[in-house]
């Protein structure tokens, strides 16, 4: 089938080179442009189309683990941290916050979020990447906490990881 340029482009083919065709000469393709949706590395910091989800410990001092996601699901905040009630001890296991989220506070507002309820706790970390041997000596200034990176659990903290129930949407922290 030969086309002509008079032609009314709802007679031409409608594939991918028919598209190409008219895009190329300036025919309306009649397509409508395709939705494209950013990826989780190009969201940009948005409180209003964040969420957070909390996990809570399976045991009484097991591993505990906030999240804040971006509206695809992909967790670009993360901290996973033990606390033992009986001996007043808390260990920050993991933190992280992905590139465009970082120094937009996410990361002291994690762990606020664990170290509510847990006045007079002695807290310690595992080993710290660079950016973290940054970050928790300011958050020790704004908190008042220490940090240090000498990790110390206890035999309450001792246990199998293992999930609990499923993880829950939560307001964001402060």
């Amino acid at each position: 089938m030969t086309t002509h340029q008079g032609e009314d482009a709802a007679a031409r083919p409608r594939g991918l080179w028919g598209r190409l065709v008219d895009a190329f000469h300036g025919r309306d393709t009649a397509t409508p442009a395709p939705v494209v949706r950013p990826s989780s590395l190009e969201w940009r910091v948005d409180p209003d189309t964040e969420s957070w989800w909390y996990q809570p410990p399976a045991s009484p001092a097991g591993f505990q683990e906030i999240q804040g996601r971006a509206p695809d699901g992909y967790d670009f905040a993360r901290l996973v941290w033990q606390a033992c009630e009986t001996c007043r001890l808390g260990l920050i296991v993991k933190i992280r916050v992905t590139g465009p989220w970082q120094r937009h506070g996410y990361g002291s507002r994690m762990v606020r979020f664990a170290l509510q309820g847990r006045d007079g706790y002695s807290w310690t970390t595992t080993p710290q990447s660079e950016d973290a041997r940054a970050f928790f000596p300011v958050l020790t200034a704004s908190t008042g906490v220490a940090f240090p990176r000498e990790m110390r659990s206890c035999e309450h903290m001792d246990v199998r990881p293992r999930r609990s129930e499923s993880a829950r949407q939560i307001d964001p922290p402060p």
